[in-house]
């Protein structure tokens, strides 16, 4: 049985989810309900919250990577012009309904044959944002004995090794075990809440140390480690983000009353999943019908309590 409190905050949010916003396109009345995935173009969709001057205050997104992998029905095979005029126009169309003060965090991968595609893609956006952060995230990473820190105690094994990759049979090219996540903003100066995802001290003499240093906790940093789901749990997407990555970029952003979350290419719903566990709203587009349905499975299937926290999460 839950707390009083946190079942108080899940009837709240139960009411946010079914908050409805009216609107009209074309001549036409239509109904767009928070916390739901649309099955429809993003740039379609984008035109009509800009209609209806509908701001999000975060975008967070992982578009094809346009390497032919095996979407359900999406082609992932365009013309390389093509998909970079095509990238563009997302960012032209997100800006215009991302808040002044907004974020927008692109993840976007590449492949050793061809390592400058992501760069390409953030060159498209920067011609309409500006890019504040590029961050990196890790899938997975070996360390070596000596590099782990003094006081840990992982020094008495040869290496240490963690996460998943997908091995790369090559004499030429070395295993991919990183992609970029691209944080845009309109102005290039918005403030972030670093210290939200912050990381203690090891060394606990650097909190006298430095002046910045005010409690135990310091800048991550633009190097996250996260792990992402073997193949057979991402199914049947073919290039899912693991829930702790839009929550992460979220949380960096910083969370405030009334948020509202966006992601463009829902996928199965890991950034429906990092919203509801962050108690925000979101809205998605997703042109599979059975990416879909996976999304509204696995977030009918979940658990309330995995999403509800008393302490760390402030429902509004």
């Amino acid at each position: 049985m839950l707390p009083p409190a946190l079942a108080a905050n899940c009837c709240h949010l139960i009411q946010k989810c079914d908050k409805v916003i009216k609107k009209s396109a074309h001549g036409l009345n239509t109904l767009i309900n928070l916390n739901r995935i649309y099955q429809e173009d993003c740039l379609s969709f984008m035109s009509k919250l800009k209609d209806q001057k509908i701001l999000v205050d975060v975008i967070v997104t992982s578009p094809p990577y346009n390497m032919n992998k095996e979407y359900g029905i999406y082609k992932d095979n365009k013309e390389r012009e093509k998909y970079l005029q095509w990238m563009k126009n997302v960012a032209e169309k997100s800006y215009d309904i991302l808040k002044d003060d907004g974020s927008f965090f692109l993840n976007v991968g590449g492949r050793p044959v061809d390592p400058t595609s992501p760069f390409e893609v953030a060159t498209q956006f920067r011609t309409i944002y500006e890019l504040q952060n590029t961050i990196h995230w890790i899938k997975s990473v070996s360390i070596d004995a000596e590099d782990v820190g003094k006081n840990n105690e992982f020094r008495e094994y040869g290496n240490i090794s963690i996460g998943h990759f997908k091995p790369i049979v090559s004499d030429r090219y070395l295993s991919d075990l990183q992609e970029y996540i691209f944080h845009f903003t309109k102005t290039g100066n918005i403030k972030l809440d670093k210290l939200r995802i912050g990381v203690t001290y090891q060394d606990k003499t650097n909190i006298g140390r430095w002046k910045s240093a005010k409690q135990d906790k310091r800048d991550r940093g633009n190097v996250w480690l996260i792990s992402y789901p073997t193949i057979q749990e991402g199914r049947p997407h073919p290039a899912v983000f693991p829930i702790k990555l839009p929550e992460r970029c979220i949380n960096l952003h910083g969370i405030k009353p009334n948020m509202l979350v966006y992601d463009p290419f829902m996928g199965i719903g890991n950034t429906a999943l990092a919203c509801l566990r962050l108690g925000l709203n979101y809205l998605g587009t997703e042109i599979d019908a059975e990416y879909i349905k996976v999304a509204q499975d696995k977030i009918a299937s979940t658990p309330l309590e995995t999403y509800l926290s008393e302490d760390n999460h402030e429902f509004i």
